[in-house]
């Protein structure tokens, strides 16, 4: 508790680890990379990691079990939704929930928020391995690498019975959503000599589609124009199939269709449809509309390269991901203000004037210094 002290101890107090009780911190997980940033982190708070399934979880919290506690990690990405039942259970004294994911879209932000909790991401971090795939899926589609593969583990005749591919450079490559994932692609893009136009909401200041190389396009324009789409705009109720089969029907034919983001974004069944009629004449996927269940249809389809959701599936990334989702704990529970935080809660004070409230004054040295 040497932060404390020494915070202490400039107000003239002398006081030692006997004299305060770190405040508690749950940990869904335990990291798989973060160790020493979990190492410093448990030298201000007293981390625990609970025995069980999401049930056990929520009875606990039901009898008591983890009132008191400050904050949770919740990296238990297997137990589903964070949920309204979840979150009306969890302790008053829950002031964060830091989640070491960059998307949000299974967890009930608004509870979090009515309960006064706040809630973390970790954008940014996930760019750099997401892009990377995006590329991958890009090449498999266009070169046809995945039917290459499969004819040969198969024991077809060699390259005899492949279709002819297609280069990545002149091709226009169309990103829906130029976030942190969107412009980490778009520069791997230009490498590869692709011209590479973007559609948001909101066109972006014209320095950064210069350091982009990335030309705003409408909506309908960017759907006609393009030979590759790729998706990487978050889900929300604005973007549940925003690619139906109505916007197939505007594509070119033969249009290569990406899908890093989030698999409910594409109508699956319109996709199946668009693949079989020729009008797609690729899909790369990594994410799926009822994943971990994936379409009949895109698993028959040989000209679809299909990864089971591996954006950002890598120690580096991990780390960075478990890593910021810590320092968000660290400096809300510290300084009242995450890093990364997807929402406002106002009301709670930070934790670094609430430790000192878990001071027993009485068996305090006091020293003026």
């Amino acid at each position: 508790m040497n932060w404390l002290k020494t915070k202490m101890g400039s107000h003239g107090w002398d006081i030692t680890d006997d004299d305060v009780k770190k405040p508690n911190v749950l940990l869904l997980r335990p990291v798989e990379y973060a160790h020493q940033e979990m190492e410093d982190f448990a030298e201000y708070f007293t981390v625990k990691t609970p025995e069980g399934d999401r049930e056990e979880f929520l009875k606990k919290c039901k009898k008591g079990k983890y009132d008191g506690y400050a904050a949770i990690i919740w990296n238990a990405w297997d137990w589903g939704a964070l949920d309204k039942e979840i979150v009306s259970h969890l302790p008053d004294s829950i002031s964060l929930i830091a989640l070491p994911y960059a998307g949000y879209d299974g967890y009930d932000i608004d509870s979090c928020t009515a309960k006064g909790i706040t809630v973390t991401n970790v954008p940014g971090v996930v760019s750099a391995a997401t892009a990377d795939t995006a590329m991958f899926l890009m090449l498999g589609c266009l070169r046809n690498f995945s039917m290459g593969q499969t004819v040969l583990r198969n024991g077809g005749n060699w390259r005899t019975d492949l279709p002819i591919g297609n280069d990545m450079a002149t091709k226009t490559l169309g990103i829906i959503g130029l976030g942190g994932i969107g412009k980490a692609i778009a520069k791997r893009a230009n490498a590869f000599g692709m011209m590479v136009n973007y559609y948001n909401r909101t066109r972006l200041d014209i320095r950064i589609e210069a350091e982009y190389n990335a030309h705003y396009a409408a909506y309908d324009t960017l759907l006609r124009e393009s030979d590759v789409i790729a998706i990487c705009t978050p889900l929300t109720p604005a973007t549940h199939h925003m690619i139906g089969a109505a916007q197939f029907d505007k594509m070119k034919k033969g249009v290569v269709v990406i899908n890093i983001a989030r698999g409910a974004i594409i109508d699956e069944a319109a996709l199946v449809k668009a693949l079989e009629s020729g009008k797609v004449g690729a899909a790369g996927l990594d994410v799926y509309e009822f994943e971990p269940k994936v379409h009949e249809g895109l698993l028959k389809h040989p000209r679809c390269t299909l990864l089971p959701h591996m954006g950002t599936y890598t120690e580096e990334t991990t780390m960075d991901m478990e890593n910021l989702a810590i320092r968000n704990t660290k400096q809300f529970l510290m300084h009242g203000e995450a890093i990364t935080p997807i929402n406002k809660v106002t009301g709670k004070k930070a934790m670094g004037d609430m430790m000192t409230d878990t001071i027993d004054i009485s068996k305090l040295n006091i020293t003026l210094q």
